[in-house]
């Protein structure tokens, strides 16, 4: 049996010594309650975007946090996190198209909802035009005591219809982290469930197909996994993939991807072999990224302390995938996002500065060599910052990302091909 690392209060013990960089991977650990930094100093003034950025802003409140982007055709579907000045929060979502923002619905508000930066709502569109939102929902006393819970629009995300909790187990544990992607007629949705963790046993990684209204019973995609790292999920011609970070016997916590096919059984393997030993989750999960039977997996490691970008790209539906590329090893943070272009894919993480952080893009070709590089903006350097997020358009690279302030939503596009 794997042991659980202890967990602090409000902490999760996360804190990384790089030595031989001379500074701290401080990618803090989840923690309920709206995101205000604390900071130290003032933070360093931002930068112009850009050239070909053009800003646009997300109908949100100056204290909105916890973004979200997925791509939906010609438009991009966003959600996020508002504090109320009553107490709560409330989930909000908004739909980009064409330059411009239609208004916001609220998924859900309560006094009960886990607000948190790391584990975060998220929204996807099924086959059936209809949409999926989820979000997290205290379930108990205990800080981690939190459900992943789903609500469906059938009018475009004018209102939203609660369909109860994604997960069968009703423990007062852990279930978050979610990611979702189209599959046959409904939608698959991975996630992280505590329900063995009560009992000393690791976090597990489940699957649950939805369909209509209709939530299916979950089955077991790992039975040990990394208990505060975010998953993600695409789509693929074989059946849906889905990346995580692994946790093993000898608290070994480097990225797996699993495919689930439309027939036969799961299959999965692991991506980059960096050999991380960490006593603690390091809250820094993969991205994903699928267009037809090319997929990308992009991720943040740090073994011997040296932090490092990594992405591998595959070919032939995740079955197989190319020798892992260094992206970035000049002192990143991680917190990474991946999005599919015509011709290769995006990636964007945030990076360390001598105060605060910068947000990166760059540009893979379909073989996962970069041939182009740019910083957005300027943000903050710990859990302020949250984790920025791609989405492309047929036509535009959308991006979301906290301000330097730490105050308020960023939403800024790019076209496809640069002119």
């Amino acid at each position: 049996m794997i042991p659980r690392f202890r967990r602090r209060p409000r902490f999760h013990r996360e804190w990384l010594r790089v030595a031989s960089l001379g500074l701290v991977l401080a990618a803090s650990a989840p923690a309920d309650g709206p995101q205000k930094p604390v900071l130290a100093t003032t933070p360093p003034a931002d930068i112009a975007l850009p050239r070909g950025w053009t800003e646009s802003a997300p109908p949100a409140s100056t204290k909105a946090f916890a973004p979200m982007l997925a791509a939906d055709g010609d438009a991009v579907l966003a959600t996020w996190l508002e504090p109320l000045s009553s107490g709560g929060h409330r989930v909000r979502f908004a739909r980009w198209r064409a330059a411009t923002w239609g208004a916001a619905t609220t998924v859900r508000e309560a006094t009960t909802l886990f607000a948190n930066w790391a584990d975060v709502p998220g929204v996807v569109r099924a086959p059936d035009r209809s949409l999926y939102a989820w979000w997290l929902e205290k379930s108990g006393a205990d800080t981690y005591a939190y459900d992943a819970r789903l609500a469906r629009s059938t009018d475009d995300g004018a209102s939203f219809r609660p369909l109860g909790p994604l997960h069968e187990d009703r423990s007062e544990v852990e279930h978050g982290f979610v990611a979702a992607a189209p599959e046959s007629a409904g939608v698959r949705f991975f996630y992280l469930d505590g329900r063995a963790t009560a009992n000393g046993a690791p976090m597990q990684l489940r699957s649950v197909y939805v369909e209509g209204d209709g939530i299916g019973a979950s089955e077991i995609v790992d039975d040990a996994v990394c208990d505060c790292s975010s998953t993600a999920a695409a789509a693929i011609p074989a059946g849906t993939a889905i990346a995580y970070r692994d946790r093993t016997a000898a608290e070994i916590r480097d990225i797996r991807l699993a495919i689930r096919p439309h027939e036969g059984a799961l299959f999965n393997r692991a991506v980059g072999d960096d050999g991380w030993r960490i006593d603690g989750c390091p809250v820094n999960g993969p991205a994903l990224a699928a267009r037809g039977r090319n997929l990308a997996v992009a991720w943040f490691t740090a073994p011997g302390d040296r932090a490092r970008i990594r992405t591998a790209i595959s070919l032939d539906g995740g079955r197989s995938l190319g020798p892992p590329r260094t992206i970035d090893a000049a002192q990143p943070l991680g917190r990474l996002s991946l999005a599919t272009l015509p011709d290769g894919f995006a990636v964007a993480w945030l990076a360390r500065l001598q105060e605060g952080a910068e947000l990166r893009v760059a540009r893979l070709d379909e073989g996962g060599v970069v041939n182009r590089r740019s910083t957005v903006a300027r943000t903050l350097e710990g859990r302020g910052a949250g984790i920025p997020r791609l989405a492309a358009t047929a036509d535009r690279l959308a991006l979301a990302w906290i301000d330097i302030r730490g105050e308020g939503l960023r939403f800024a596009t790019t076209p496809l091909r640069p002119r």
